[in-house]
């Protein structure tokens, strides 16, 4: 199936913005302004500097996808950020998932000279509410949500569209069409549609949008680390756009970013885990 446009009688929901680009490049800005003030912020309760650790984060992005994509039926946001799951996408999931960390560890081992130098090291354990919070619910379940969303649901998306000459589709216009001539082979469903002659062709737009949806997922994470260490900068940096590249590809090769999401959890469970043993 591909995605064309339908004209209806009915209210259509529109972007708050004319662009998504708009609100996504504030909220990207406004999350790294506040992972550099409070990584830089000393606080006597470490669950709090661990709750704002994320929410400092959670916040601007979901804030940009509400202003990108309307206030509108859940129905809706589910077409627009393409946020659905089918069973092939669990073995791409799992596949890129387990790819990217092999690739994150031999980086490591480059940079480090072992596996887990950067890993995630917790403290005296005390198994409550916050404990779960912080090791297993925000970085392995909403953290990956969150980011794949804005990421690879917004930001791949606009970046796509815009290059491309084809704006993003206004909610409510378009629908699934058997039959779709994609503009390019392996191009995802996601983003068939048509490009105005002259204007810039799919395959550049393609690798414009996976490289800026990674390389704005690295810098993210790399402003909340200590940038005195060449080495832990080296690697960090590495490790994330490698990833954000690949999920950005699987992305559109699937139309869906179910498989980046489940990748996502996949990457990230694999450091958690091994600290936990």
């Amino acid at each position: 199936m591909g995605i064309t446009a339908v004209s209806t009688g009915r209210m259509k929901a529109r972007p708050l913005f004319g662009s998504a680009l708009a609100p996504a490049a504030v909220g990207l800005v406004l999350a790294i302004v506040l992972i550099v003030i409070v990584g830089s912020t000393a606080f006597a309760d470490s669950r709090l500097a661990l709750l704002l650790g994320y929410l400092c984060v959670w916040v601007p992005l979901l804030g940009a996808v509400v202003a990108a994509v309307g206030r509108r039926g859940a129905a809706r946001w589910v077409r627009y950020l393409r946020l659905s799951v089918r069973p092939i996408d669990l073995i791409w999931g799992l596949g890129v998932g387990l790819l990217a960390r092999t690739v994150a560890s031999l980086i490591e081992i480059w940079g480090y000279g072992s596996v887990g130098s950067a890993g995630v090291r917790f403290g005296e354990t005390v198994y409550d509410a916050w404990w779960l919070f912080g090791t297993l619910l925000a970085p392995v379940l909403l953290a990956p949500v969150i980011e794949e969303v804005f990421f690879r649901g917004l930001v791949l998306r606009a970046i796509y569209s815009e290059v491309s000459g084809a704006r993003a589709p206004s909610i409510g216009k378009f629908h699934d069409r058997p039959g779709s001539t994609p503009l390019q082979p392996d191009m995802s469903r996601m983003y068939r549609s048509h490009v105005p002659h002259g204007r810039t062709g799919g395959h550049l737009a393609a690798m414009i949008a996976v490289g800026v949806s990674g390389l704005t997922f690295a810098l993210m994470h790399l402003v909340s680390i200590d940038l005195g260490s060449a080495a832990t900068v080296a690697v960090v940096w590495s490790s994330t756009l490698s990833f954000g590249l690949a999920v950005a590809w699987l992305s559109l090769a699937t139309g869906r970013i179910g498989g980046a999401i489940i990748a996502h959890v996949t990457f990230n469970a694999l450091a958690i885990v091994p600290a936990l043993l």
